[in-house]
């Protein structure tokens, strides 16, 4: 039968355009589509260009076969294409909703990450010096140079933001999606919370990265001083 061909014991038509599809299929196809747009820029940190065209329609066209819809590759190439300015404003949309007044402040800070046999090697009423006390160990976070010589293990080289303002506490999600973008961008983060905010502590060489990633994805950054 012209145009049309047998696979896995089904007849596909090999000219199908995408304008055939049933309307719930084209739905589901969009939202996987910008599902796939969205990852891809969490992974690289910026909008997605065209070099990276291949790897999004790879990831949604697993989708559309694992739903069972046929429908040839190039004219599902070429559908993404002509909507991907769409799928971007979409998704700028989307973030300004999820963080329009967030700011992130860069702390000209080198820190160390200890723990400590107990406290008394170093003064609390210095500012940026977190603690954490449990039954099995104490924890301190604090400048390189107020580190105390009681230091059972340190790690040093640590730079670190801090969420601008006063968090209210039914807030939800705000430290979980900045640790996602940074996961997607290979950054391990050490994160502290406060009674009025977040820290989020990188290591030194991943810092300027971490920023850049995060003004990609929408965040304010506020000028360093």
């Amino acid at each position: 039968m012209k145009n049309h061909r047998w696979s896995d014991g089904k007849l596909l038509q090999t000219n199908k355009k995408y304008s055939h599809l049933k309307l719930k299929q084209k739905e589901k196809i969009h939202l996987w589509m910008y599902d796939a747009y969205k990852a891809a820029y969490q992974r690289l940190g910026k909008y997605p260009g065209t070099a990276d065209d291949e790897v999004i329609l790879r990831d949604f066209m697993e989708r559309i076969n694992e739903a069972d819809i046929w429908i040839p590759y190039g004219e599902v190439a070429k559908h993404y294409r002509s909507i991907r300015g769409n799928l971007k404003k979409r998704l700028g949309r989307e973030l300004l909703r999820v963080h329009p007044d967030i700011v992130l402040e860069p702390l000209n800070i080198r820190f160390s990450i200890c723990k400590v046999t107990d406290y008394s090697g170093i003064d609390l009423t210095q500012p940026f010096c977190f603690t954490g006390a449990t039954d099995e160990e104490k924890s301190l976070v604090c400048p390189e140079s107020f580190a105390p010589e009681n230091t059972i293990a340190r790690d040093d080289g640590w730079r670190g933001f801090r969420i601008t303002g006063q968090l209210d506490f039914s807030l939800i999600g705000i430290l979980t999606r900045i640790s996602k973008v940074l996961a997607s961008n290979g950054i391990g983060i050490f994160a502290i919370s406060t009674y009025n905010t977040d820290y989020i502590l990188t290591k030194e060489e991943d810092f300027e990265k971490a920023l850049k990633v995060l003004k990609n994805a929408g965040y304010g950054i506020k000028d360093r001083q």
